[in-house]
This record gives structure tokens, C-alpha cells and sequence, in this order.
């Protein structure tokens, strides 16, 4: 039910504010869209996959008075310090895992709404897009530890744009040490200065087929960059996903293929110079996430900047394309943006646990009741 509400309140707010370009009320209406969706996710109960894991642990985790103590000797699980820190300052205040959790909503939902009311013109199509492709539910439930390295890249996203690389790589810092997949924000930067062609395009397009074809090879050059324990046990982990040869046909084409078009409409018509970095970036990510799947995780810290791009395409009226070419081109889009995971929820089953449950039905804090096959979908899970 309340994801139905939060459904038809974005599209209200679509139609009412952004395709009827009414501005009465658009701050509450907003801010009451925030509230709603900051307390779906905060008092939700056992709602989740890995979420779920963090809570069964969450007995383990420091207060500030041992967080020194358990940061040198108990973190097994090579957790980075940011994150212990936050749930041992949460534990210190209220040792309640709930706690925690609504401060993390807080935080998320209030960098998220930030983001996209600073940076879209659009936001509410813009969460339209998240909600029902699931990002929003995957960012705010799942990758709980990864998301706060993800807010990180969006408060340094104003000195990203600017070229502040001191203030951009301060926040990179505090990103790395809540998620050390936040290394791919040291070399983001470096997208900007590539050129966004057409040429470039088909270039990463035909070094993709050997680097694929010679998987293992690359992983071993990639393993010597691994500079903390944390992420050479991430590597092997990824390294032992294996797809068949459909599924590696499969996969190339919702990450890659069916962006093409979109891609190559920018790189032919030069209208997006300030976004080369996101294209390029998203093309390499996409590309790399076929020879080694963990990649496809480093795609979260650009899918926000890149759907705030997408969304403008699609209002823009200034650009000189016909209707039936833009549909086209965003239809690629839409297809790569919803494959992977509305797919996952109905393929990627471990016995008779069902991926669709991690997010389906939603439980709150106030009926604490568990969803059986939730539960067995963690435990299926971790037999792997």
C-alpha cells in the first residue's frame, strides 16, 4: 500500500508541477513526498536481503566507548570505519537496530531529495524513475553501508562540476572509508578528459570483446591496484560470479547494447560537452562489468547524475530530433534501466526463495511481522 501511495504521489507531482508548470505549494508538496518516503524506509521491518544480515549482527557492533576496541580486533568482516562509527554513535544514543535505521533513512533521503531538487528541474520524475525501476528501494534497503559513500559523491558533486578537486577529494575520503567501492570516485575525474566521440564509442565497443574473452587476465592485472584486504576478498568474490554463454549474451546486451543509440545520438551531436565525463563513464563501467561483474555495483554512484541527465533529454525541446527518434532512443534506455533488476526479482531465485520478496510485501515496525519466504531467501542466500 504504501508504495502504491509514494507511486501515485510522484505522478502527481509530474503531472501537476512539471508537466503543467504549476509552482502553488511545490516546496510542501515536496517536503511531504521527503516525510513519507523517509518513513516507508526508516520503520520498515526486515525488509530487505542483505539488510536483514545487518540486523541479525547488529548485536556485534561497538558503541563509542569500544569502537577503537572492535575496529583493531572484531571487525571480521573488514567493515570500514565511517560505517562501524555511525552504528556505534547510533548504538551509544539507542542500542535499538531501529534507531539506527531511521537515522540512515534521515541521511539518505535527505541527500537524495537534496541532489535532485539542486540539480533537476524535474525531481519528481526523476524519483518517478528510481521508485520504479527499484533503485530507490535498493539504495535505501540493500547497500546500506555503500549508499552513505554514495551520498558522499553527491554533497562533492557541486565541486566536482567546478574542478574544486581539494573539496571533491576530501568528500572521497569520507566516502572510502564508509564503502571501499568508493574508488572509483579517485579516477572519475579523469573521464573529463575524454573526448566523447563516436570513434570512442566503437573503440571501448571492440576492446571489450578480448577483455572479456580473456576475463582472468585482466582480473589478475586489476588484483595488483587492490591495496586493502577488503578489496582483494570483494575481487575473488566477484571473480567466482560466472555467467553461461546466454547470460553473458544476455547481460552485454541490457548493460551496453541497448544504451547505443543514446549514447551515440550525444557523441554525434555534441550537446552534452559538460556530461562527457557521465557518458564515458557509464560506457567503460558498463563494459568493465562484463569481465568482472563487481564493476556493475560501481555504476550506483553515476545512475542519479545520469537519470537527472536522461530526464532532461526527455523534456528538452530545444533539440533537433523527431518524436519517433526520441522514443526510440529513450526506449533503450528504459530497457537497460529496468532489465537487470525488475528481471532479477523473477529469475534470480535460490530454491524456492524468490529475489522479488527482498522488497515485496513491505512490513513495518509497528506489526513486526515476518515474511517467511524473506527470511528463507537470506538463509538460501548465504548457503552459496
Amino acid at each position: 500500500m504504501i508504495y502504491l501511495l509514494i507511486f501515485f504521489i510522484c505522478l502527481f507531482g509530474i503531472f501537476h508541477y512539471e508537466i503543467r508548470n504549476k509552482a502553488l505549494f511545490l516546496k510542501p508538496y515536496y517536503f511531504l513526498l521527503f516525510v513519507i518516503c523517509t518513513l516507508m524506509t526508516g520503520l520498515r521491518y526486515r525488509v530487505g536481503g542483505d539488510a536483514l544480515l545487518y540486523e541479525n549482527y547488529f548485536f556485534v557492533y561497538p558503541t563509542l566507548k569500544n569502537y577503537l576496541y572492535f575496529i583493531e580486533f572484531k571487525n571480521s568482516m573488514n567493515y570500514q570505519p565511517l560505517w562501524i562509527l555511525m552504528v556505534a554513535v547510533c548504538k551509544t544514543f539507542n542500542p535499538d537496530y531501529y534507531f539506527y535505521q531511521f537515522v540512515h533513512s534521515v541521511i539518505f533521503n535527505s541527500v537524495l531529495f537534496w541532489f535532485l531538487w539542486k540539480y533537476s528541474a524535474k525531481p519528481f520524475t526523476c524519483l518517478f524513475i528510481l521508485f520504479i525501476n527499484l533503485l530507490y528501494l535498493y539504495y535505501g534497503f540493500e547497500i546500506q553501508r555503500e549508499i552513505l559513500a554514495i551520498c558522499c559523491f553527491l554533497l562533492s558533486y557541486g565541486f566536482f562540476k567546478k574542478n574544486k578537486w581539494f573539496h571533491y577529494y576530501g568528500f572521497v575520503l569520507l566516502a572510502f572509508f564508509f564503502h571501499i567501492s568508493a574508488v572509483i570516485l579517485i579516477f572519475l575525474p579523469f573521464f573529463k578528459l575524454i573526448k566523447f566521440t563516436r570513434k570512442f564509442v566503437f573503440l571501448s565497443i571492440i576492446i571489450s570483446i578480448p577483455l572479456i574473452i580473456g576475463k582472468t587476465v585482466f582480473y589478475d592485472v586489476l588484483s595488483s591496484l587492490f591495496f586493502t584486504e577488503a578489496m582483494s576478498e570483494r575481487g575473488n568474490v566477484y571473480l567466482g560470479f560466472q555467467f553461461s554463454g546466454s547470460g553473458i549474451v544476455f547481460f552485454y546486451f541490457l548493460r551496453v547494447l541497448v544504451f547505443l543509440p543514446f549514447l551515440l545520438y550525444f557523441a554525434k551531436n555534441k550537446t552534452s560537452d559538460e556530461h562527457n565525463w557521465l557518458l564515458s563513464s557509464f560506457l567503460v563501467l558498463s563494459i568493465l562489468s562484463q569481465v568482472l561483474v563487481g564493476f556493475d555495483r560501481l555504476l550506483n554512484y553515476i545512475y542519479i547524475p545520469l537519470i537527472i541527465f536522461v530526464v532532461d533529454f526527455i523534456y528538452d525541446q530545444t533539440l533537433n530530433i523527431n518524436a519517433i527518434k526520441r522514443k526510440i532512443l529513450l526506449s533503450g534506455v528504459i530497457v537497460g534501466f529496468s532489465g537487470i533488476l525488475l528481471i532479477k526479482l523473477f529469475i534470480s531465485n535460490y530454491g524456492n526463495a524468490k529475489y522479488y520478496s527482498v522488497f515485496f510485501p513491505y512490513e513495518s515496525v509497528f506489526d513486526k511481522h515476518k515474511t517467511p519466504q524473506r527470511e528463507r531467501y537470506l538463509i538460501e542466500l548465504w548457503r552459496q
